[in-house]
């Protein structure tokens, strides 16, 4: 379980955020959603270490949680970036052992195998030996998907997931989360589309800008 509790951020002399309060219950989808500028993706960057907050709480687990230092030790959360993020140079099977390689999580051969099973599960079997280039929008978000969950965490986190797709994979995308709540995942999802939301979220937190 993760809560936030009365968090609050200040960039460059303007607030961003202000007691902002939520929980997520193991194996929930909590959506966050709200208009440009209300913080959203700021407060995604919280929530998975990238970013530093200046007042409030988070525990994970009933834990003080310090998600820019404890999650960089612990990788308990994960990210999907709007932007995917792959490496170019690498087939889509190097991108997802990338990181369990790096961080000795795995040996090669293990993170290969890990790779290989994870791509099979998200329907990128044929796509493992291609490139970035090489993929369209949702084999790409896949193969983020994919390298995220490589890393073993406890919670995913994604960054506006459909933005950068066609609406036509919208229910894909859709699919593809509901999945992966019925192993038992639990996710966060920063998303302007109401309708994706409607479909994924067991709650939903809503962001208005600050005045």
């Amino acid at each position: 379980m993760l809560t936030l509790t009365n968090i609050g951020k200040t960039i460059a002399g303007r607030q961003i955020l202000k007691d902002v309060s939520l929980t997520v219950n193991d194996g929930e989808t909590l959506c966050i959603v709200g208009p440009s500028g209300a913080g959203k993706t700021t407060l995604l960057r919280i929530i998975t270490g990238l970013a530093d907050f200046d007042q409030g709480q988070i525990q994970l687990n009933q834990q003080d949680f310090q998600p820019s230092r404890d999650n960089l030790q612990q990788g308990v959360i994960g990210v999907v970036f709007q932007d995917f993020r792959l490496f170019p140079h690498l087939t889509t099977l190097e991108n997802v052992m990338l990181a369990p390689k790096l961080t000795g999580l795995l040996s090669a051969d293990d993170a290969q195998k890990q790779a290989t099973a994870l791509l099979t599960q998200l329907g990128l079997a044929q796509q493992a030996e291609q490139y970035p280039f090489q993929l369209s929008g949702g084999q790409k978000q896949r193969v983020s998907i994919a390298r995220a969950l490589a890393l073993k965490p406890q919670i995913l986190c994604y960054d506006e997931p459909t933005s950068a797709l066609d609406p036509n994979l919208r229910d894909s995308v859709s699919h593809l989360l509901l999945q992966l709540k019925q192993t038992g995942m639990t996710q966060i999802v920063v998303t302007h589309d109401l309708t994706f939301a409607e479909q994924i979220a067991d709650q939903t937190y809503h962001l208005a800008p600050l005045q």
